[in-house]
């Protein structure tokens, strides 16, 4: 089973980091056009192999996953520590997200990856999925999949647009899995669009992106896209990245089931 042979990846992943280091699991385990944000959008085997080995123990285990009905995307999400040797206790923790792709050998590769950070460690559960809804879509071919990918584009798009005049639960409703999972920085994650239209609305202030690529199954009924967000509010104003996963409903229309934003660290004066 496709979602198996993903969580068995993600955990082998995690294992490689303790003997091999984490910076040479990263190498290991990325694809060739992988990206990672440090804290720009960067290719991530280019990134890793210009940084020396890495020292401490990074560990993480995945909670929630989900796999494309072809069985060739995915992705996995849940708890992360660091300490900075085996024997010691975690020192950091947060959230990773990640998606994988199939590649021509059969292995599992990550695409893309980010995470959050919060103050107290999260253990991991048993791996959830979300609620699926079968249709009747078959596997697409190439030209068909670049199809889907710009459609899933635009949904992104068109949500900036619907959130340009007023943030409000119809809106969100329509764009997001009604068990939607939001990662932010500060604490574990948290679920459900009244979740998410909080988030957005507190601090008061207006919210806008712009989305700089994705991929999409080739069954098009899963999909991720990323980008750059400002969120402007009277006190301050914030920008970073953004991740999401989609996942079409039995009508067509692309949901979000797991939306992480992370502010960029503050630029240095001078």
């Amino acid at each position: 089973m496709a979602l198996n042979s993903l969580v068995e990846s993600e955990r082998a992943f995690s294992d490689a980091s303790a003997e091999l280091g984490t910076r040479d699991a990263f190498i290991a385990f990325m694809a060739d056009d992988a990206v990672i944000f440090r804290p720009g959008v960067v290719n991530a085997q280019e990134f890793l192999r210009a940084q020396p080995a890495t020292q401490g123990l990074l560990s993480w285990g995945p909670a929630f996953a989900d796999v494309g009905a072809a069985g060739d995307l995915g992705f996995t999400t849940g708890p992360w520590n660091f300490a900075t040797d085996p024997e010691s206790e975690p020192i950091a923790f947060g959230q990773y997200f990640s998606f994988w792709k199939k590649q021509s050998d059969g292995t599992w590769k990550v695409v893309i990856d980010h995470g959050t950070t919060q103050p107290e460690r999260d253990a991991a559960p048993a791996v959830r999925t979300p609620v699926r809804v079968k249709t009747d879509r078959g596997e697409a071919d190439a030209a068909g999949t670049a199809t889907i990918l710009e459609l899933l584009l635009e949904r992104d798009r068109s949500l900036a647009d619907a959130l340009s005049t007023g943030i409000d639960s119809g809106a969100l409703a329509a764009f997001a899995d009604p068990g939607i999972r939001l990662l932010r920085n500060g604490g574990p994650p948290l679920h459900g669009i009244e979740s998410m239209q909080t988030l957005l609305t507190d601090p008061a202030g207006a919210v806008e992106w712009a989305v700089l690529g994705g991929d999409v199954s080739s069954s098009g009924d899963l999909g991720y896209t990323y980008g750059e967000y400002t969120l402007t509010a009277p006190a301050a104003e914030e920008s970073g990245y953004y991740v999401r996963a989609w996942r079409r409903s039995a009508d067509g229309a692309w949901q979000i089931v797991v939306d992480l934003m992370v502010p960029s660290p503050p630029r240095p004066e001078g």
